[in-house]
């Protein structure tokens, strides 16, 4: 209750326990009395709490309308107004138009907090989608919509984790350069893209694969077969072939195997393979 209203949990009880034994002991009038007071006591602080301009409005004429029948009740007690006709009436009329009016701003209430609950939810669901959407935008580049060099090392960790073990392919666009100063960046991004997908469309099942800057991939390849990787580079020399011929451009590959041994250095396994790359590069020449 407390969460619901600042009025004292001991208050409540009190008059509670007054109103239950007015009804019990009728001739106690001194105890209505009482209770009445302590009853238009908690009216007014009740009238003290936040809830809404909108609700409050009817909840002051709700209480209003109850502390009229209080009153009307209390002078109802005074001898020589016990008899007056329009007071016998008026308490009760007054006190039941007042429960209705306070339970109807009650359900106004339960209303308002279901809504705000409902559009608290609603901005919860929204900052969750706008985390994963975060999350994904840094482990991913954004160019190509590969993953990027933070999410390559997180896989490290991964494979450390699973004592994985396979083969790490690092590829290279000979004269990317070139394409750039000659046909403009915006046809340099677009080669880009059409070399990842052109990895996505022939790496081994199980394979991941990442853009770690520039025009630099790296494939994970889930095995250490060296046949398997051999057939996978002659199926990406055949489906780059027109895209090289076509901008002069070349592809250069480094393979590193990587093991349960040398997981933990993630760093020494990209160098391994960028060396492999840059003799491939060199043959070519």
């Amino acid at each position: 209750m407390n969460n619901v209203s600042q009025l004292p949990m001991r208050l409540i009880i009190i008059v509670c326990i007054g109103i239950l034994l007015s009804a019990l002991i009728p001739s106690s009038e001194s105890l209505e009395v009482l209770t009445s007071i302590i009853t238009l006591v908690l009216i007014v602080m009740l009238l003290l709490e936040d809830f809404g301009k909108e609700t409050k409005s009817w909840l002051i004429l709700a209480l209003g309308t109850y502390s009229l029948g209080v009153v009307a009740d209390l002078l109802d007690e005074i001898p020589e107004l016990n008899n007056h006709k329009l007071l016998n009436n008026a308490d009760d009329v007054f006190m039941h138009i007042g429960v209705f009016l306070m339970c109807f701003c009650f359900i106004k209430m339960l209303h308002q907090r279901r809504t705000l609950i409902d559009s608290l939810n609603t901005q919860i669901t929204k900052a969750r989608d706008l985390e994963g959407v975060l999350s994904r935008q840094a482990l991913q580049d954004e160019l190509t919509g590969l993953l990027n060099r933070r999410s390559l090392f997180r896989r490290f960790d991964e494979m450390a984790i699973n004592q994985q073990r396979g083969m790490l392919a690092y590829i290279d666009i000979d004269n990317f350069k070139q394409v750039n100063d000659r046909f403009g960046h915006t046809l340099g991004d677009e080669l880009l893209i059409i070399t990842a997908n052109s990895l996505l469309k022939t790496v081994p099942l199980g394979s991941r694969i990442y853009r770690i800057g520039g025009d630099e991939f790296i494939v994970l390849l889930p095995s250490d077969d060296q046949q398997m990787c051999d057939e996978w580079i002659s199926e990406l020399y055949d489906i780059t072939k027109s895209t090289r011929g076509e901008y002069n451009i070349g592809i250069s590959i480094g393979i590193a195997p990587y093991y349960p041994g040398n997981l933990s250095d993630p760093d020494s396994i990209l160098t391994q393979a960028d060396k492999a790359m840059y003799k491939d590069k060199k043959t070519k020449k």
